[in-house]
């Protein structure tokens, strides 16, 4: 198990200061944006200004385990359906340069209008469409447990006819439990394809749930990482404290990655 920290949680941060943090808690970085632009694509640090950025992470012995794309399979408009193609070429490029094995994607919500059925076999004719991205620069997409796709009976719909060799499942914690599935059958069923983890806390006020440190927020934790265990996952697992959705309320970077640090350390201690 190795930790790691996506930069929804420091918005307001620096590349500098994004590395130095996960240089002194000794974390991984997955990046979902930096400062204003959530699109790293379009920043010159992984553009043009790409090879003094890979120096740094270099020379600070930094992992980037995953990128965040905002690519989402259900997008019926061919015109945002080419956008997303594009994102996700150029995810492909920055993660061939960072040696980054993997690129989160959404499955969507289904529109009105559309069925389920509809939905899904859209969401696997586009994932096609990913995998011959990603394959040339040696990475592959992961779908992560969200939207319209939490449930890993949903998941394991969409992902039917494809290898675990070519597609992949981000577990975010939260989403499957708070759609009433129990942690032990999330393990059990998405073990095959299981390749990343967010993990996060929060307390519910209205339609919101609101970051909080974690083992301070409504989500059972202890339990979702003993099912993550009996899983035999042994990979990344990545804080995604959502500073960035929610500014005013959520925990300041200082504060939350060595409190992670240290909540994991005491649930699954690393050598």
């Amino acid at each position: 198990m190795q930790l790691c920290f996506s930069t929804l949680a420091c918005p307001n941060w620096t590349l500098p200061q994004i590395v130095g943090a996960a240089a002194a808690h000794k974390l991984g970085v997955d990046f979902r944006g930096v400062g204003a632009e959530i699109d790293i694509t379009r920043l010159s640090s992984f553009t043009s200004e790409v090879d003094s950025t890979l120096e740094l992470l270099a020379a600070h012995q930094i992992a980037v385990p995953c990128l965040a794309t905002s690519v989402t399979l259900v997008a019926p408009a061919a015109e945002r359906w080419q956008m997303m193609l594009e994102e996700c070429h150029r995810y492909a490029v920055v993660a061939a340069k960072t040696n980054t094995r993997f690129l989160r994607i959404f499955g969507g919500g289904v529109p009105k209008g559309m069925n389920f059925e509809e939905a899904r076999s859209m969401a696997q004719r586009h994932l096609r469409q990913l995998v011959k991205i990603t394959s040339p620069h040696n990475c592959m997409p992961l779908i992560e447990t969200h939207d319209d796709w939490s449930t890993s009976p949903r998941v394991l719909d969409l992902l039917g006819e494809f290898s675990p060799e070519d597609v992949g499942v981000l577990w975010d914690l939260e989403h499957p439990y708070n759609h009433g599935e129990a942690p032990s059958k999330t393990a059990e069923l998405l073990k095959p394809f299981l390749r990343h983890i967010h993990i996060k806390d929060g307390k519910r006020e209205g339609e919101k749930s609101l970051p909080r440190l974690l083992g301070e927020g409504e989500l059972p934790l202890v339990e979702l990482i003993g099912a993550v265990r009996e899983a035999g996952y042994e990979d990344w697992i990545c804080l995604e404290t959502e500073k960035r959705w929610h500014p005013t309320v959520a925990p300041e970077p200082e504060e939350s990655l060595p409190q992670f640090v240290r909540f994991m350390q005491k649930q699954w201690p690393r050598p």
